[in-house]
């Protein structure tokens, strides 16, 4: 798949332009966060003449990344994040238990390029930035997810199978570094990525036959709230 290549292509671009910038370091940084994933995508459908709705509950999220500088006050951005969430799928037309809800966990995986604007110096110890980037993104079905999904159905349509799904997308936020030493910092980080709602693969409309179709469209808002430690070199 072209999207799985590009997506492997991008890591290993963040993954040597680390390694030539450790060797060639000036103030080049390497962070690692942990923080929660807060996936929003509410959405209303109806599949074979049954009413559900769709929305995520709030996950978490691990991400360990690279800056590399540029210019004085500007560095280039590579991350790689995980985040799980479950997606919670409400039957209002179910004739044994009405109103019933399915929960589907989903694993994502993210590659984010970004250019990161920051203080020239930092301010008492502290250097705050802004970021703005390109994101692809993967969601997956947990392997419960999709055992669940065949088992028990999806959107009411037992058998469904769940794939991965890839998306082009993109983020802007902004964060501090909160210098501890010399070579350490704090780094807290606030940022929106912004993607196309995900099917987990399945067509937005009935194909031949009873077969499971997921028709939402829109956009999905994963807002991160996210802190760790930043390494420094070069200083």
């Amino acid at each position: 798949m072209k999207i799985r290549r590009l997506l492997q292509g991008l890591m290993a671009v963040v993954l040597l332009s680390a390694s030539a910038a450790a060797l060639h370091a000036q103030d080049f940084r390497v962070f690692i966060e942990g923080g929660a994933s807060s996936l929003r995508d509410k959405q209303y459908y109806t599949v074979y003449g049954s009413s559900f709705a769709s929305t995520y509950r709030t996950g978490n999220s691990f991400t360990v990344g690279a800056e590399y500088p540029i210019f004085k006050t500007l560095s280039a951005e590579g991350s790689y994040g995980r985040f799980r969430n479950n997606l919670a799928i409400t039957n209002y037309f179910n004739s044994t238990t009405p109103n019933s809800v399915m929960g589907y966990g989903v694993q994502g995986q993210r590659v984010t390029l970004d250019a990161n604007a920051h203080a020239a110096e930092p301010i008492r110890g502290v250097r705050p930035f802004l970021v703005f980037g390109l994101d692809v993104d993967r969601f997956a079905p947990t392997s419960d997810g999709a055992a669940l999904a065949k088992s028990q159905g999806f959107n009411g349509v037992p058998g469904t199978v769940l794939n991965p799904d890839y998306r082009f997308g993109y983020n802007f936020g902004g964060g501090l570094d909160i210098s501890l030493t010399h070579l350490l910092a704090v780094r807290v980080d606030a940022r929106d990525h912004r993607v196309t709602s995900p099917t987990l693969g399945l067509p937005h409309s009935a194909t031949s036959g009873f077969t499971g179709y997921y028709p939402v469209t829109g956009k999905m808002n994963d807002f991160v709230l996210s802190a760790g430690f930043v390494i420094h070199f070069g200083l």
